[in-house]
């Protein structure tokens, strides 16, 4: 399988560290979970999938 490497922010990556602990998964497990959910979301969903990631959050009744 081909390699990429990332730079995450010092923050993120203990995030990341703490979620990895509390799901039982590897970090790069999550990483690969994350990638591939967006890239399927794009092939589905196109540009629009953005909107929702930089949209602040709203509220529901």
């Amino acid at each position: 399988m081909p390699r990429q490497s990332i730079e995450l922010s010092e923050n993120i990556k203990k995030s990341l560290d703490k979620m990895a602990s509390t799901f039982g998964m590897t970090q790069n497990a999550l990483i690969n979970l994350a990638v591939t959910t967006m890239v399927v979301k794009y092939d589905a969903e196109g540009t629009r999938i953005f909107f929702d990631l930089i949209s602040p959050p709203t509220k529901r009744k």
